[in-house]
């Protein structure tokens, strides 16, 4: 039967015998003309997609897939061969169902009265058993048990044996006056109840009766005190065992055996699950029957998950898993290669003229909602033929569903269309077929090349539709007709009249059709994966991809026969497709790994392998290990298993493989002893078991003596299980905060200093401190003069509490030094003298404000008052006060200018104001002697006052003036005088001076340069007066000018106040004021200074310090588990918690000076008190910030001794240690603990002669002997090293990147001391990397000294030397410059070498900072100082990324990584740690992960492997080649403002500018 004619049928029902078989299917014609093949070729020549990329999705397979090779993708095709007439389908009869007409009810009630004759299933080789087999089977016989297998592996007739021995026993139990009981094979579908029983049926005498939904509406009405005397086996599905449960018509006490066929679906609701919960675990043990599981994977999790789901379902199904050892399997289940084929994106086609028709005249067609649906998904998918074909195939069916004529008015249109319509034979181009189609096609035709008569295939789809459209272009093809006779295979899933449904008896005889070779390809939905038992095939295609990893491994093992291939199809770049396919591959790895780990007793191996003694280990007496706490048990069952899964935690890289390594000696008559090895990097290196009986009990033994030893280390948690990197717990409670570590703002209060603070004095004269604030000798020099600015005091009622350092203040646009001198000898003021210096201080801060100022005498915090001009530092204050200037300022009235006042001198020192607008103050510039007010202005002199007058006379604000006729205005009338009178209302006397003048400028923030607009404005303002519009103020030029940086002055005071509180407070005396300051001032201050240099100082001191205090407490910790406890300390998170208990947030300073805001303390402004507690906002990482510029500013101040006492004030946890020498303390005293101590720690053997050579030439190179040569030992021990006394370099590494990266960050700080924070990182991260290190350890020669067994390694780090070799050669110096190791791949084992080196010579030293720093200073500086300069250096191609898009103005961007498969979540700590791949893996099976870059959320490049820095750097590359060859493509990705005229340069330019 064709397909065609299947469809045609509405899928309602099916007539297939082999009387009705036709012939072409069965004995297809020879072809007798190859002309429609070479037509075939020539079209296939120019499509898009005419040659296939095939990549092996592993390592071991073949490249070409066909034994043709490559070749027959555009050779013809190859004819097949006639087949027999297949004998076997002549078994098969089906009764007809309704084809045309009836309803849904009709027509559910046709498939339930069709009888289904099975066909008999005949003896299968397969079906002998095998020795693993019998094995599984012994081990159901005495327990439940879930077997494991693949598909293909015969775990079916494992429960074939199972089920007849329990019928044996039964039957002699019956005798014995029992109560009968009977075997219920449960399966999840419909299809399967039938092929399950034919199974059983053929390979057991008992009676089998089979129960679905279907055939079973009266499954209540039964007697069921029949079936249980008459029946030995019912296989149904699960539903019915349920509702049968649920309603008492079947107790589990009448249960003798329960299999649960694909027992992976036991989840959530499935009635699987109801089954267990609801009736087995609620029957009394005694009564319960046995369970037999069948599964290809117990779990899909990966990592933790997997055990606990795997742990999940054997305590669900009341069994333990069993499974084979995959060696055992493959020697007779046949493994498919393995390709993916990856297909071009499909064109954007536009709707057929078809659709476009129907659209237009029938869219409102309810009939046609489904098929509009589906033409819309498959137009882009299968391309335009295949849609018009389905609608054709849609309309046919319409029309044969009901009478043509009975149609309503836009069903009959839509017919019509159709017929008026024609449809021309299929073509092979894409305009035609989607690259997708074409794809396939190509697939087929190299298959029939390769594979000729034997092709046996099956297409895996996922949707219905798009297995018509497949099927009827597969026989519409003429290269395909008279070779592939193909079928579909869909579900019986509900639907619409338009979606293809098919019967479960439809089903049964299509794949008995396609056993017997009537068809030899299958285009099958998800039902063809699972369960049903189909023809082996040595072609299966994955058309569409896999969406669950049991998907997958059920679809792949439909290719079992020899040489078979199994072919995935992806599209190209398609991210979503890669992702989930790398995903379902990692999480069958896992799954194998997992049960891989298994104990020898649920691990069925090789004859060779097995215990022949196991029978003996029932007789062993239990051992138990309990944790009190949590309930948690560990036994000689499960003790194997865990140690397994301990190991596969640890921290490796992809050149080593941890696991456990079990050594079984025989220890004579005495039994066996297992000496258990574990990897180098685990606390405890060698366990030895007890003297047992068996091989197997010797290796549990072992195993539980190891688990109790890493309970005891706290290496597993009180739940037995590792500690997880990112769960890992210290024990010390300072180092976990209960905080909220987000990245956002929140109000802080902000303290003012307790120094302005006083209380009244009772007496009349009271004593002053004097502060001399004035500017620098060489600073007054440049802004013309000491006459310009007057030396201020700054009377306070107590000393200064510290020495205040220089600091900038912003003036006439560049930085001055202002100093602040306190005197120590108070001077006597009485309360006149104090009322005076309170009106002038209030008067002066009216002045620069434009506010009112009011304060009590009393709650006076200081008193500002200027000092004489004659006043030399250091005199006497009681003298120097200008008192004469202090009673000039008592009033804010102008004063008059007199004739004694017109002398040059007095009028320069002058402030003066209009007298028509008292408040328009102005500094004079000069008088302008050389013009009388009677003289014509020049325009070359006076262009903007000119300009103005013109303005205003055109708005008639001015009036023109009367000239004579035909005078010109520009050379009479436009004299001072005139312009005088227009602009000031002032008539002038011809003696009157013409003043030159600068407005006075508002109070401004002096501590940061001034805004480019505002000194615009600034310089617009300047002006020319007459001096007879002009009264004087009654303060002078230089107080003003001087006074005007008092505010500035006051803020920053404030500042340094509340930092001498936080030194005073905390014990910080010992770290420099100025050094706090800054650590304390935040980048929105606005200061030109603050703390992100001394965040990146200390950021770095922390990691160092918790660094060695964890690597000295947790000997037995690994290297991850140290990461995870740092990470605890250092995070943000944690600096967060220790920030806001000390409340730290009070002394920060992060709101800029600005006039409007600023309010001294107890000054009352405009009649508004000052706020008693003022609020700002700081985000958590400030705070964290903070925390570490501190302990910056400590380490600067006083070396690690002060820095390590900062960061204990601080709350970083130190409780072990009082000062820094007592790490060499307690180092040493806990090794001497731990030694005496450990049992299983294997005592240091001599070392060889080749090792002292070793040692000698490092010593020399590093001009430092070791006083414990053994960690030096260590420090070369990579953690591939299998010998039992060896100890890896991780911990020692762990220290050493901290002590390296400290001294590197030290060297950046103090040799680029004015270098920005982000040019220091960009030089930092060049100067400390992997691939820096690799040529440090190359160039020291270190890798001479590596001790490991990994011929990967091997061979990476030779490709390194030669890349470094070749280098050289190039070279016209045959030296190596600048940054040579850039784009060579260095193994990270080198980089380690060095860091375990450094952390090894810094323990010996007794943890000696000056040890270290000389040795940094000898070998790695003068490096560093060669290569890598801010000149020449390579700045990573993820950091170059980044500063191009913000140099382009571009924000919204960032790299995202996706994990290749789901992980356990030290997995995701360990790549995030960059500790490299998660070990155990291997080439076919690596866990891979993917990193995206996306720009305003939009996926830009994609980078695939297991090495995040690699991937990052592999994306980044490709997407700067994109933006740079496609100029636009970041204009229509980015939506980010760009702000006119803004610089965008990347830190670097800015710096090297």
């Amino acid at each position: 039967m064709r397909v065609a004619d299947l469809l045609s049928s509405s899928c309602q029902g099916l007539s297939l015998s082999p009387a009705l078989t036709p012939k072409s299917a069965v004995n297809p014609p020879l072809s007798s003309s190859s002309s429609s093949s070479s037509r075939f070729s020539a079209s296939a020549t120019s499509s898009a997609a005419a040659i296939a990329n095939i990549a092996p999705s592993s390592s071991c397979y073949n490249a070409s897939l066909f034994s043709g090779g490559l070749s027959g993708l555009t050779s013809r095709p190859a004819v097949i061969k006639p087949s027999p007439e297949p004998t076997a389908a002549k078994n098969v009869s089906l009764s007809n169902g309704s084809t045309h007409g009836g309803s849904n009810q009709a027509q559910a009630n046709s498939r339930a009265d069709v009888e289904v004759v099975v066909p008999k299933v005949e003896q299968d080789p397969l079906l002998v058993p095998r020795q693993y087999q019998i094995e599984l089977f012994k081990k159901a016989l005495g327990s439940n048990i879930i077997a494991v297998m693949d598909t293909g592996s015969g775990k079916t007739l494992v429960a074939v044996m199972l089920i007849k021995e329990m019928i044996q026993r039964e039957q002699e139990a019956w005798r014995n006056l029992a109560e009968r009981k009977i075997c219920f094979f449960i399966v999840h579908n419909v299809p399967l109840v039938f092929q399950q029983a034919a199974v059983i049926r053929s390979n057991c005498a008992g009676e089998v009766i089979e129960m679905c939904g279907p055939n079973q509406k009266n499954k209540f009405q039964k007697d069921w005190d029949v079936v249980f005397e008459t029946a030995d086996v019912i296989v149904l599905t699960a539903q019915i065992l349920s509702d049968l449960l649920r309603h008492g018509y079947i107790k589990m006490n009448r249960i003798h055996l329960l299999v649960f066929d694909e027992c992976h679906h036991a989840r959530k609701d499935h009635p699987f699950c109801k089954i267990m919960k609801e009736f087995y675990h609620n029957t009394p043990e005694r009564d319960r029957p046995k369970v037999f599981g069948m599964t290809a994977s117990p779990s899909m999790d990966t990592g933790s998950k997997l055990y606990h789901s795997a742990k999940e379902l054997e305590s669900l199904m009341d069994a333990r898993i069993f499974t084979v050892d995959q060696e055992m399997v493959q020697s007779y289940v046949q493994r498919p290669s393995e390709f993916v084929v990856h297909y071009h994106s499909p064109p954007l086609y536009n709707p057929t003229k078809l659709t476009h028709q129907l659209r237009e005249q029938c869219f409102t067609l309810p009939r046609l909602e489904s098929p509009f649906s589906s033409v819309t998904h498959n137009l882009k998918h299968l391309g335009p033929w295949c849609v018009d074909r389905l609608w054709k195939l849609y309309l046919h069916r319409l029309a044969e569903a009901s009478n043509f004529k009975q149609l309503d008015h836009d069903a009959r249109a839509a017919v019509n269309i159709s017929k008026s319509l024609s449809l021309r034979k299929p073509v092979c181009d894409e305009s035609y077929l989607s690259p997708k189609v074409l794809k396939l096609v190509q697939l087929l035709r190299v298959a029939v090349e390769g594979l000729g008569d034997d092709f046996c295939g099956i297409i895996f789809v996922e949707r219905r539709d798009t297995a018509m459209a497949l099927c009827l272009l597969l026989e519409e093809l003429e290269e395909f007709q008279d070779i592939f006779r193909v079928q579909i295979l869909a579900g019986h899933g509900e639907g619409g009249e338009q979606v293809l449904r098919m019967t479960f008896q439809e089903q049964t005889a299509i794949i008995s059709y396609f056993r017997h070779r009537v068809y030899n390809l299958l285009v099958a939905t998800s039902v063809g994966e699972e369960g049903l038992d189909i023809q082996p095939c040595n072609v299966v295609i994955r058309f569409d991809p896999a969406s669950t990893p049991i998907s997958y491994i059920q679809s792949r093992g439909r290719a079992r026969k020899a040489n078979s291939r199994f072919i995935i199809m992806q599209e190209l770049d398609n991210r979503a497709e890669e992702a989930t396919f790398e995903k379902i591959k990692y999480s069958e790895k896992n799954m194998k790994e997992w049960c891989h780990s298994l104990d020898d007793e649920r691990l069925m191996r090789s004859p060779i392998d097995m215990d022949d003694d196991d029978v003996l280990d029932k007789l062993a007496p239990a051992q138990i290990y309990r944790v009190p706490s949590t309930g948690a048990i560990l036994t000689l069952d499960s003790a194997v298993a865990l140690v397994h899964y301990y190991c596969s935690t640890l921290a490796g890289d992809e050149f080593c493989s941890l696991r456990p390594n079990f050594n079984i000696m025989s220890n004579g008559a005495s039994g066996f002893i297992c000496d258990l090895i574990l990897p180098p990097n685990a606390p405890i290196r060698i366990v030895q078991s007890d003297r047992t009986s068996t091989k197997s009990m010797a290796k549990k033994s072992a195993a539980f003596k190891a688990c109790e030893k890493l309970h005891s280390l706290h290496a597993l948690n009180d739940n037995l299980l590792p500690i997880m990197v990112d769960l890992a717990k210290d024990e010390k409670p300072g180092e976990e905060k209960a905080v909220d570590n987000k990245d956002k703002n929140k109000s802080y209060p902000m303290a003012s200093p307790t120094f302005w603070k006083r209380s009244p004095s009772l007496t009349e004269t009271i004593p002053l401190f004097g502060c001399v604030m004035e500017l620098t000798k060489e600073d007054l020099d440049q802004l013309g003069g000491k006459s310009r600015f007057r030396t201020m005091c700054l009377l306070t009622y107590q000393p200064l509490p510290c020495d205040i350092s220089p600091f900038n203040l912003y003036v006439e646009g560049a930085p001055r030094l202002v100093t602040l001198k306190s005197s120590p000898v108070p001077m006597q003021v009485d309360e006149g003298r104090r009322k005076l210096l309170k009106q002038f201080t209030l008067n002066l801060f009216q002045r620069m404000c434009r506010k009112t100022f009011e304060c009590a005498l009393e709650g006076l915090p200081y008193f500002v008052a200027p000092l004489t001009k004659t006043y030399v530092a250091g005199s006497p204050l009681q003298t120097g006060i200008a008192w004469d200037n202090v009673k000039l300022g008592q009033s804010l009235e102008p004063l008059p200018i007199t004739e004694e006042d017109k002398v040059e001198a007095f009028i320069m020192d002058s402030v003066v104001t209009l007298r028509t607008d008292y408040g328009r103050d102005f500094f004079i510039k000069k008088i302008l002697r050389i013009y009388r007010v009677k003289d014509v202005m020049p325009p070359e002199d006076f262009k903007q006052e000119l300009a103005a007058w013109d303005v205003a006379i055109a708005k008639g604000k001015a009036t023109a003036l009367e000239l004579s006729n035909g005078s010109d205005a520009r050379a009479e009338g436009r004299t001072f005088a005139a312009y005088f009178k227009w602009k000031y209302s002032t008539d002038c006397t011809n003696d009157d001076l013409i003043l030159s003048v600068d407005r006075v400028r508002k109070m401004r923030n002096h501590l940061q340069p001034a805004v480019r607009d505002e000194e615009r404005r600034d310089d617009a303002s300047a002006n020319i007066v007459p001096l007879s519009a002009c009264m004087r103020c009654s303060v002078s030029a230089d107080v003003l000018r001087m006074s005007q940086l008092v505010p500035s002055i006051l803020f920053s005071l404030d500042s340094t106040l509340l930092v001498q509180e936080v030194r005073m407070k905390f014990g910080f005396m010992r770290t420099r004021l100025d050094l706090l300051q800054v650590a304390f001032t935040t980048s929105s201050a606005n200061r030109d200074y603050q703390y992100e240099r001394l965040e990146f100082l200390g950021d770095s001191f922390l990691k160092f310090a918790s660094t060695i205090r964890l690597y000295i407490i947790n000997p037995s910790k690994d290297e991850g588990q140290l990461h995870a406890s740092r990470i605890r300390i250092i995070s943000n998170r944690a600096l967060l918690g220790h920030a806001t208990k000390l409340e730290l947030y009070r002394y920060v300073t992060s709101i800029p000076f600005h006039r409007k805001s600023w309010r001294p303390t107890q000054f009352v402004v405009d009649g508004k008190p000052c706020k008693e507690v003022q609020y700002q906002n700081l985000s958590n990482k400030t705070l964290a910030d903070i925390v570490e510029a501190s302990l910056g500013a400590a380490y600067l101040s006083g070396g690690v001794t002060n820095g390590f006492h900062v960061a204990k004030t601080l709350g970083i946890p130190f409780d072990e240690f009082a000062e820094w020498s007592d790490f060499h303390r307690v180092f040493s005293r806990m090794k001497m603990a731990t030694l005496d101590n450990s049992e299983d720690r294997t005592s240091k053997s001599m070392l060889t002669r080749g090792q002292l050579l070793n040692i000698q030439d490092v010593q020399k190179l590093l001009d430092y002997e070791f006083k414990d040569p053994f960690l030096f030992v260590e420090a070369m021990t990579h953690a591939s090293h299998i010998r039992n006394d060896s100890v890896c370099y991780q911990r020692l590494e762990f220290l050493g990147d901290a002590v390296l990266d400290f001294q590197v960050v030290r060297y950046c700080y103090e040799k680029y001391p004015s270098a920005p924070p982000g040019a220091v990182t960009l030089i930092k991260d060049a100067s400390v990397n992997n691939a820096i290190l690799g040529a440090i350890s190359i160039n020291w020669g270190l890798h001479h000294y590596l001790n490991h067994y990994s011929s990967t390694l091997v061979g990476a780090i030779a490709r390194a030397i030669v890349s470094l070799e070749f280098k050289t050669e190039q070279s016209p110096t045959k030296t190596l410059e600048g940054e040579y190791w850039s784009d060579i791949t260095m193994p990270k084992v080198l980089g380690d070498l060095v860091e375990s080196t450094l952390g090894a010579v810094f323990v010996d030293s007794g943890f000696d900072f000056d040890v270290i720093s000389g040795l940094f200073a000898r070998l790695i500086q003068p490096f560093l100082d060669k290569h890598v300069n801010f000149e020449n250096i390579v700045i990573h191609p993820s950091k170059a990324l980044l500063e191009s898009l913000q140099a382009k103005g571009c924000n919204n961007f960032a790299f995202e990584n996706e994990d290749g498969a789901q992980e356990n979540s030290r997995s995701r700590t360990l790549r995030r740690l960059g500790l490299g791949a998660h070990n155990q893996q291997t080439a076919e099976g690596a866990r891979s992960m993917k990193c995206h870059f996306k720009i305003h959320d939009k996926i830009v490049a994609t980078a695939t492997g297991d090495q995040v820095e690699d991937l990052r750097k592999e994306v980044a590359i490709a997407t700067m080649a994109l933006l740079k060859g496609d100029t636009e493509l970041l204009g229509t990705l980015c939506t980010c403002p760009k702000r006119s005229g803004a610089r965008h340069k990347s830190v670097l330019d800015r710096y090297r500018e």
